[in-house]
């Protein structure tokens, strides 16, 4: 029965912070539960069942906007992953608990957990997508670390504080709550002074996204992406605001076949033009033999686009009609272009960074409408990580202005009606310079080693106490630590 209600305390904090959750605060506390029983003398296949569950439940949350839009086995797949890892650090945890004692079972759960949420990153399908560390893009004073070590250092604290706090209390000592605290604090100290920083300039940026002003996606309907470019062009003019310098709009407004592309390009070329804008927006074309998910990026006085080739696509969904590109862009003007799914893949988002150094990103995005305020905190992830503002702007989801801390300073949900959401964007030098740019994935890689590490030493440790052991089950020569 007590195994039970920890699964549910904890899968009810997960289901509510992570994936499609916004509570950011409950991410901190959801671990506890489980861990108090995992740290305890709770039979193994319970603590390891209660765990399964508990985050399976939290998983289970992006049914919400995936479940009838993703295939059954990737939904399998979604929440079963992350349950089946989860499950795995919290076993490792108990394993070096009784084995080390409950200081190296708090580190071990934070080196355990963070391992697998890096090790999941490198799925060419998710990518980043699952991290617990977007729970925490509500409170940007605490992702600050990920300018450091990326995104896994705040999945490193999310799992070291509640670790050391279910610790202390089932050893009933004050230190690894203690050390839990210090992490915290420390954590927050960084981010406070790293964000009173001011920025050295801004730029007036508009966003514009209607969830109805489409053309088709995958036939060739002139007439109807036409009138979904001049809708754009008419939501901006109307807007009247001649501060603009960019301008970003959704992905795959239409298809546009190669026929007839000259008249939307012409179009958009006007528009940045008349504004003095860059205009940034995404659709999809056949480019050689194969058809591509796009964003075209016009400068004011040039009548040609810079074409940006989406390189990560959503599986099946995308992946089924359209083939990847295979470079990043930026422009003369220093702003770079990615393209939705792109932003949940660290690795390559910091090669890109450190190649082109943007002063900014320009992406357009399409989400799954629940999906708005978790799918833009992944990307939003990666403007803290290589220090660089972004401009979102997202059919069926979220217009975002955000600045290199992670700072949302607008937001707006789109309708089917024209969203225009405008506002100073602050800039402060290029990205691709930060502590994370240099040295990459280190940490994560470390966390692997040090997590499989304990684990094996605690394993080697409690078969040479069981060879000790006297034929009445005592400990003549060692004891486990409790």
């Amino acid at each position: 029965m007590t195994a039970i209600f920890c699964a549910l305390l904890s899968g009810t904090g997960f289901y509510f912070s992570l994936g499609l959750g916004d509570q950011w605060w409950l991410a901190w506390l959801a671990p506890i539960p489980v861990l108090w029983l995992a740290f305890g003398d709770e039979k193994a296949a319970y603590v390891f069942a209660s765990s399964l569950c508990a985050m399976a439940l939290g998983a289970g949350s992006i049914l919400r906007a995936y479940g009838h839009s993703l295939p059954f086995l990737v939904l399998i797949i979604a929440i079963g992953a992350p349950a089946l890892t989860f499950a795995g650090a919290v076993m490792g945890a108990r394993l070096v608990k009784h084995a080390l004692g409950p200081v190296s079972a708090m580190f071990t759960f934070a080196t355990l957990s963070t391992a697998c949420d890096f090790l999941v990153s490198f799925s060419k399908s998710g990518g980043t997508v699952g991290t617990p560390a977007a729970a925490e893009v509500a409170m940007p004073i605490l992702i600050q670390s990920a300018s450091l070590v990326g995104f896994l250092g705040v999945t490193f604290l999310l799992s070291s504080v509640p670790a050391g706090v279910a610790a202390s209390m089932r050893a009933r000592s004050l230190i690894p709550a203690t050390l839990a605290v210090a992490l915290f604090a420390a954590n927050a100290g960084y981010g406070y002074w790293r964000m009173s920083l001011p920025p050295a300039a801004t730029v007036h940026v508009a966003l514009v996204a209607s969830d109805a002003a489409v053309g088709s996606v995958r036939s060739d309907d002139r007439e109807a992406a036409l009138s979904a470019v001049d809708a754009y062009v008419a939501a901006i003019d109307h807007s009247n605001d001649r501060r603009i310098r960019l301008i970003v709009m959704p992905e795959n407004i239409a298809r546009v076949a190669p026929a007839w592309s000259d008249q939307v390009q012409t179009r958009l070329a006007a528009l940045s033009n008349s504004t003095g804008a860059t205009v940034v927006a995404g659709f999809n074309t056949t480019i050689g033999d194969s058809d591509r998910n796009i964003s075209w990026a016009f400068m004011p006085g040039q009548s040609q686009p810079v074409t940006y080739e989406k390189r990560r696509l959503v599986p099946v969904l995308e992946s089924a009609h359209y083939s990847p590109g295979a470079d990043p862009k930026t422009l003369t003007s220093g702003i770079g272009l990615e393209i939705c799914k792109d932003m949940d893949f660290q690795a390559m988002l910091r090669s890109d960074e450190v190649q082109t150094r943007p002063i900014l990103l320009a992406v357009p995005a399409w989400d799954f409408d629940r999906d708005d305020w978790s799918h833009a905190r992944v990307a939003i992830l990666r403007s803290v990580e290589n220090g660089v503002p972004m401009a979102r702007s997202a059919r069926n989801g979220l217009l975002t202005l955000n600045d290199r801390y992670g700072r949302v300073i607008a937001a707006a949900k789109t309708t089917a009606s024209f969203t225009v959401l405008t506002g100073d964007l602050p800039l402060d030098g290029r990205g691709g310079g930060t502590v994370y740019d240099s040295i990459g994935d280190a940490f994560g890689w470390l966390c692997v080693t040090l997590g499989s590490a304990a684990v094996a030493w605690s394993l080697l440790r409690n078969r040479s106490v069981s060879g000790l052991q006297s034929t009445d089950g005592s400990y003549p020569s060692a004891s486990r630590h409790t």
